[in-house]
């Protein structure tokens, strides 16, 4: 009778252990995806201020060809546009970055 309480008492254990090891598993995997879900928002969002500050640089190029005929490289407004975009794109590159980090684990 002993043998067969310790017998049941080691699989309960390995049964639980077993459980746990799942249960921790489960939850690692459900945080790397919603870290994914994070940084494909985060992505999306510096996408749409890239696309934001492209247009407005070309709206203000146009503007500025349509009224002195030239000099659009000179006009500080679409300097500071062009800044913006390439603050953002170093950030589109970091998010990727850690992206593809989440991912390879």
């Amino acid at each position: 009778m002993i043998p067969r309480f310790r017998r049941f008492k080691n699989d309960l254990r390995t049964g639980w252990a077993t459980v746990r090891q799942g249960s921790a598993e489960t939850v690692d995997q459900s945080l790397r995806e919603f870290e994914l879900l994070r940084l494909k928002f985060e992505l999306y969002r510096v996408e749409d201020q890239i696309r934001d500050h492209l247009r407005a640089a070309g709206e203000r190029a146009f503007q500025l060809i349509e009224r002195k005929g030239g000099s659009v490289l000179e006009d500080q407004e679409i300097r500071g546009l062009f800044e913006k975009v390439d603050q953002l794109r170093q950030e589109e590159a970091r998010v990727r970055f850690e992206r593809d980090q989440i991912k390879e684990q």
